[in-house]
């Protein structure tokens, strides 16, 4: 059997990728293993989202998954050795109503995960917000920012298309907020977002 039990969730990450890639599969990491990386463990998940890119039949995704003793369950993939689990959204690859043509390589350890560009997993988590009203992807978001040094204008146009001028404003005034204040942590972002958001009542 495969045990994951001393092996952090990148590096799981990063064998699955390049296991699935040996068997003619390729995936890019998306969700909150993308912001994890994005955001220097600021952001902790214990699940691995990748989408098949070259939409590879099930069944063969099943057998590669089983030669790493990961075994479906409902939509996950699980193994006996971790709390760890793999799964694979629906291609294509996309966030909000874009559909994603470029990607990225980022190097972990030892390994390669291919993965969404920093600019499109801000992206994925301001349509999850904007649908959703999922506060801690519009934190996700942020924090993203702050560590590239990603400016909100740039995803204005995107707010917009997806949501209302208001989301854009929200991500700007948190933003700035942030670089004003130098707040770090996702925990002072989701104060300060509450606080921004008891304003608006």
């Amino acid at each position: 059997m495969s045990d994951f039990s001393k092996i952090d969730i990148v590096t799981i990450a990063a064998i699955v990728a390049e296991h699935l890639q040996q068997h003619g599969i390729e995936v890019v990491l998306v969700g909150g293993l993308a912001v994890e990386i994005y955001t220097h463990n600021l952001y902790l998940t214990k699940d691995i989202d990748m989408v098949n890119t070259n939409y590879q039949p099930a069944r063969k995704l099943t057998h590669a998954m089983a030669q790493l003793d990961f075994h479906k369950q409902g939509r996950v993939y699980v193994n006996a050795s971790t709390d760890i689990t793999v799964e694979f959204p629906s291609a294509p690859l996309s966030v909000g109503d874009e559909i994603i043509k470029q990607t990225t390589v980022a190097k972990v350890g030892g390994g390669r995960i291919p993965i969404l560009k920093a600019e499109d997993v801000v992206k994925d988590r301001l349509a999850a917000f904007i649908h959703w009203q999922d506060r801690q992807s519009l934190i996700q978001a942020t924090a993203i920012l702050l560590q590239h040094n990603l400016k909100p204008m740039t995803f204005q146009a995107f707010c917009i298309k997806e949501g209302t001028d208001k989301d854009f404003q929200l991500l700007e005034s948190l933003h700035t907020h942030a670089m004003e204040h130098q707040l770090n942590t996702m925990e002072e972002l989701e104060a300060e977002l509450t606080q921004l958001l008891l304003n608006q009542l």
